[in-house]
């Protein structure tokens, strides 16, 4: 667990992380080794709500990560307009599914490295068209957060809260 992660959200609050089958699976399923930092966060602090309405799945809680992320997979596809061109990626397909906005139904998505670039995290905005682009890890996503610097369009100022699904 890194001290970054300790100090945005407190001590893991979750004290038996997901076994390397439940990983093993959702990696073959996306196509890729997910992030350290993403799967730590998730090992610590996943089947919950953090900034007050990002919800976070887990590998093995009661909605497991593997169908989060194929459910929402095709949600995201089902929103993109063919004929606009992606900020991010012409292969919106390889983008993963990692968290679900409560409040306005924007996906976030891990999008994977391209090449000697690294991960990025992709807000995907279910009510207007776009998409916002967060270069950099999961960790780095979450303290932007919690700074209040380039927030998504429409999402609120929140404390880092954690609360357990």
């Amino acid at each position: 667990m890194s001290a970054d992660l300790v100090d945005i959200f407190g001590p893991p609050q979750r004290f038996r992380s997901a076994s390397n089958e439940s990983w093993r699976a959702v990696e073959e399923f996306v196509g890729v080794r997910l992030p350290v930092d993403y799967k730590d966060f998730v090992n610590g602090y996943g089947d919950s709500v953090i900034f007050g309405h990002l919800g976070i799945p887990h590998p093995e809680a009661n909605h497991k990560l593997l169908d989060f992320v194929s459910d929402l997979g095709k949600a995201f596809l089902s929103w993109q307009d063919p004929w606009d061109e992606s900020p991010v990626d012409t292969d919106l397909a390889r983008m993963i599914p990692w968290a679900f906005h409560e409040w306005n139904g924007d996906i976030c998505l891990l999008d994977p490295p391209r090449r000697d670039e690294g991960w990025s995290v992709v807000v995907a905005y279910r009510q207007f068209p776009g998409m916002g682009v967060f270069p950099g890890s999961v960790t780095d996503f979450f303290k932007l957060l919690r700074e209040g610097r380039e927030l998504p369009s429409g999402w609120p100022l929140a404390g880092s809260d954690w609360r357990g699904g």
